[in-house]
């Protein structure tokens, strides 16, 4: 796990291109208030061939059709299996966890965040 330091430091620079836990920005996004979506990954091992489920493209890739779909019900994209939990009046907040399961060897990829639609 990475400490605060480097999270807050991956943070401001936009993500990175190796795929590790921590934290990725995707930007922009449209339909979602301030134009980004700030994306938690967490990898069981890095190592894995599942690692590159967590690259930000495939990331952004995730985050991006949910907002296009404007879907409010579990979704896979991209091999993730995705599960909401929707808010506040006519589901204006959405939070979502998606969950990979695969490579070599066996690995979970989780990716959490949330984000409040435009009216």
């Amino acid at each position: 796990m990475l400490t605060t330091a480097a999270l807050i430091t991956l943070a401001l620079a936009g993500g990175s291109q190796d795929p590790a836990s921590g934290v990725q920005i995707v930007k922009p996004v449209d339909g979602v208030r301030g134009g980004k979506v700030t994306v938690g990954v967490d990898i069981d091992n890095a190592k894995s061939t599942a690692a590159r489920k967590a690259r930000p493209a495939v990331v952004a890739k995730v985050v991006r059709t949910l907002v296009d779909e404007g879907a409010q019900m579990p979704m896979k994209v991209s091999g993730y299996r995705c599960t909401p939990t929707v808010s506040g009046p006519n589901g204006v907040k959405v939070a979502w966890v998606c969950v990979y399961r695969g490579g070599e060897p066996r690995t979970r990829v989780e990716l959490d965040f949330h984000y409040r639609l435009t009216a």
